[in-house]
């Protein structure tokens, strides 16, 4: 009797702890991150800023894999880092950057080159970083290829062509050792507990 007492009990009291946990957003934050914090517009204010600085990243062209994690950005509680490289069919090259952020009960933040927005109904991202890079003495745009969402727990993606046969006919094309590559026009984006 006893014994059945205590696991009615424990059974309410379970019952009561994942309520609270579910209703006070705690399980959804844990489970989803930054992607549950944007996805909850009535809980969460929105508001951001660009980032007026421009950042410089040296890419290895001669081994690809070296440049897998080199990062673009930190301050210490945002990074932007290199997530792929790789050439592309067109003889030029194709490289995404990850944004991490972070993310608690009262709020989120996340640098990017996305600035992830409201608007009626949902929400919707517009990129804003763009990448120049320098070949044999020309400034030269990068092409977007596109981003995700908040497909992270803690942050996205986003990403650009660059030496394509646009730029540089491969008759031309001087392979260099490394490329600096110059991404500009970042977005904090920063959700804040209502």
């Amino acid at each position: 009797m006893k014994i059945r007492k205590s696991v009615w009990l424990f059974i309410i009291l379970t019952i009561i702890s994942l309520a609270f946990l579910w209703s006070s957003g705690l399980v959804g934050i844990w489970t989803h991150g930054i992607s549950y914090i944007s996805q909850h517009t009535s809980q969460y204010t929105m508001n951001g800023h660009s980032i007026d600085d421009d950042y410089e990243i040296s890419i290895d062209l001669t081994d690809l894999d070296a440049n897998l994690g080199k990062e673009l950005y930190n301050d210490g509680e945002h990074r932007i880092y290199v997530f792929w490289l790789q050439k592309t069919n067109n003889g030029g090259y194709d490289i995404g950057f990850r944004s991490s952020g972070k993310y608690s009960l009262s709020g989120a933040s996340l640098v990017s080159g996305v600035h992830h927005q409201r608007v009626e109904g949902g929400f919707t991202s517009l990129e804003t970083a763009k990448m120049t890079y320098t070949y044999d003495n020309r400034q030269l745009d990068a092409y977007r290829t596109g981003h995700c969402g908040i497909n992270y727990k803690d942050g996205d993606c986003f990403s650009f062509s660059f030496l394509t046969e646009n730029d540089v006919p491969s008759s031309e094309l001087k392979m260099p050792a490394t490329l600096v590559l110059t991404v500009t026009d970042l977005y904090k984006n920063r959700w804040q507990k209502s």
